[in-house]
């Protein structure tokens, strides 16, 4: 979702033009989809949304706070206040959004386009492909979302992935292996200590006022998460482990201090969200993680407890297959990345005719964004759609560059992302 809401937010994607020499040239078209935005009727929940009640944060070591319920009352006036106007919260979905992009290509009196998705933004490329094949002219999917996929559920099989890729380009990296060795190992360990006696942290104060926070070992999995979203904090993730493992919390905490600097006023800005995610029915796949601590970290997700409570609609109808698809297709994947893995990518590709992937080393979720190469091949892609990409990039990226102990990792630090496609804490969407 583009979420234009004022000027600035129309300064980030002219940056975004200016620094992406594969759009100039080219008429970018931004959608604000239903519900977003200026969208009318907006499904804004800001009012109902406690910024400390999300980010589990507490002004006194003492305070006790029941989150969970505290969440669920937010997500409920939200619900509330929106079913109170009138809103049809069942009418939000992605094949309705496909049919607002066709819409709008038939009002802008363009003959074709190409359509351009990052995260959930390529499940409704691909369900306009499905729908309405003769609007686009080529498509290009950066973190690929299947339509068919019951993502909320893989959580713990993307973690254990994207974990084990890490294990592997460590025990490959001299520097790594030999000061980070046994990853996995101390993972477990944290994970089993902090569930059994989560440890209190002091974070910066806050206009003169003290905020502490709660970890637990699923919390601590949940950063490791967000962590694989970014070059940059990938290539840190190693240290952190080893401190946390070593009961070493200044890392931890300068980490969770930058994340929380500031409440993102997007951050349960939409029931949009919630509406889509619970009414894009999608039957739920069986975890098979390696590592059956991740389970329990799993199924602590907002989806659980939040689509019970929200309005949904009936069942949606099945995918058609587009196998048989003649529309160009690129695929971009960082082999990173936690929230939409590249197995994911191939599958979508496997299935999608005319279509070709291309997987980034070393890179996490949203191509374009982190590597310059992305856009390097996105513009030789829409040069010749048909044509293999043999991008001269591709051949230089490479793994990780691990820091070792004595190197200054507060750069990578400001890389810990905010996940667009949120497990615990709703954010601002998929």
């Amino acid at each position: 979702m583009a979420m234009i809401d004022n000027e600035e937010d129309i300064a980030q994607w002219l940056s975004f033009i200016d620094n992406g020499p594969w759009l100039r040239g080219r008429q970018l078209v931004v959608v604000d989809q239903r519900g977003v935005g200026r969208a009318e009727p907006s499904l804004d929940c800001s009012a109902h949304y406690t910024p400390s009640v999300w980010s589990e944060v507490v002004s006194k070591v003492d305070e006790v706070v029941e989150f969970d319920l505290a969440q669920k009352r937010d997500v409920t006036a939200c619900r509330d206040a929106l079913l109170m106007k009138g809103i049809d919260l069942t009418a939000y979905n992605t094949i309705e959004n496909a049919a607002d992009i066709h819409d709008l290509r038939i009002a802008l009196g363009i003959e074709k386009w190409v359509l351009y998705g990052i995260s959930y933004g390529t499940k409704l490329a691909l369900q306009v492909l499905e729908d309405h094949p003769e609007d686009v002219i080529a498509v290009v999917l950066d973190s690929t979302l299947p339509p068919d996929v019951g993502y909320v559920d893989q959580g713990s099989n993307n973690l254990d992935s994207a974990l084990r890729t890490l294990e592997k380009d460590c025990s490959k990296h001299s520097g790594c292996s030999k000061n980070f060795p046994n990853l996995m190992t101390m993972i477990g360990g944290i994970v089993r200590q902090l569930n059994a006696q989560p440890v209190l942290l002091r974070l910066g104060e806050v206009e003169g006022s003290a905020r502490f926070i709660r970890v637990s070992g699923d919390d601590f999995l949940e950063l490791l998460f967000d962590g694989f979203y970014q070059r940059g904090a990938i290539e840190v993730l190693p240290q952190l482990i080893k401190d946390t493992n070593e009961q070493d919390y200044s890392m931890l905490v300068e980490i969770l201090g930058d994340d929380l600097s500031g409440d993102d006023k997007s951050d349960f800005a939409d029931g949009m969200h919630l509406s889509i995610v619970c009414n894009d029915s999608v039957p739920p796949s069986a975890p098979s993680a390696k590592f059956p601590l991740f389970d329990h970290w799993a199924a602590d997700n907002i989806y659980t407890w939040a689509c019970p409570l929200w309005p949904s609609a009936k069942p949606v109808k099945t995918h058609k297959s587009l196998k048989a698809n003649q529309v160009p297709v690129l695929l971009l994947s960082g082999e990173y990345d936690p929230a939409t893995p590249s197995k994911w990518a191939k599958y979508v590709a496997g299935n999608t005719g005319s279509s070709q992937l291309v997987v980034f080393r070393g890179i996490g979720h949203d191509v374009v964004d982190t590597t310059p190469c992305g856009g390097e091949v996105v513009s030789d892609f829409l040069n010749n759609p048909k044509a293999p990409i043999t991008t001269p990039c591709l051949a230089a990226m490479d793994g990780p560059h691990f820091l070792a102990p004595e190197e200054d990792a507060s750069p990578a630090l400001e890389a810990s992302a905010v996940s667009p496609l949120p497990r615990k804490h709703l954010v601002s969407g998929p």
